[in-house]
């Protein structure tokens, strides 16, 4: 049973250890050559995954994560992040950038077996590490 929470940790610290790589050449650009603030308008677009509840945060996967374009993906990120973080709640949670995100189910998802992977495991377990991931960013380290 250790055997096992080692190895899901060490698993875990590698979805998350290459949120704080990218690609800084010094342009304002991000890694994909786009500037860091440019905004996607994503009204009207569907998420990917099947639909439950009126949210697809449950059930999409991997798979269908592979299969999304571009708006696509920022919708599903949007819907994971409401569903995990409902506004309303009370309790104040960690929430992910569209691009921390992003760089999660990308991460995640790069795996040969990953296609049955829920992202919403992948966004809440990413969640509860980036307050510390963004001290070490940030010089305080912790």
């Amino acid at each position: 049973m250790r055997a096992a929470a080692l190895a899901g940790a060490a698993a875990l610290l590698l979805l998350i250890a290459p949120l704080g790589c990218g690609s800084d050449d010094g342009d304002g650009t991000a890694g994909d050559g786009k500037p860091p603030d440019t905004v996607v308008d994503i009204s009207g677009t569907d998420p990917v995954g099947q639909m439950v509840g009126g949210s697809v945060a449950a059930l999409v996967t991997c798979r269908d994560w592979e299969g999304a374009d571009e708006k696509e993906r920022l919708a599903t990120i949007s819907d994971i992040r409401k569903q995990l973080a409902p506004q309303d709640s009370g309790i104040e949670v960690p929430q992910l950038t569209d691009e921390e995100a992003e760089e999660v189910f990308d991460n995640g998802c790069e795996i040969e077996s990953s296609g049955g992977f829920r992202l919403y495991k992948l966004y809440a377990q990413a969640a509860g590490f980036v307050t510390l991931k963004r001290a070490i960013e940030a010089g305080d380290g912790g």
